[in-house]
């Protein structure tokens, strides 16, 4: 998924008054918290996804189908928490966090990030 396709999913089924550089902004604090908590990226390298509506529009994002929902949840949660909506807030990143969660177990089973290989549970699985 790219940047551009994030925001514009989270526009059609969210539509809000958000400008897409804010919520490319939104975009590039998840992935720098990707890049550094889970793909266990260099300082250096997270600096990369300092994002921005000008220039990165067309940026694939790090997470790949079928979890990179988790941007479009992260972006409606942004605006249910920027619209003072805390409630639809509440349930937004409870989705996000089962998601997220879900994400995170497929990735620490098929990947060690730490090593920088496929793990061989998953390439006997096929997952890769």
């Amino acid at each position: 998924m790219k940047v551009k396709d994030a925001i514009a999913y989270v526009d059609e089924v969210k539509p809000n008054a958000f400008s897409s550089a804010v919520k490319v902004r939104w975009l590039a604090e998840l992935e720098g918290r990707l890049a550094a908590d889970v793909f266990l990226l260099a300082t250096l390298e997270i600096a990369d996804f300092a994002y921005t509506a000008e220039r990165d529009m067309e940026t694939e994002l790090l997470v790949a189908p079928p979890h990179d929902d988790i941007y479009t949840l992260w972006l409606c949660a942004k605006i249910d928490e920027a619209n003072g909506e805390y409630n639809k807030y509440q349930n937004t990143m409870q989705t996000y966090n089962e998601h997220y969660a879900n994400f995170l177990r497929w990735f620490g089973t098929t990947y060690d990030p730490a090593e920088g290989y496929i793990s061989e549970e998953a390439r006997a699985h096929g997952d890769v």
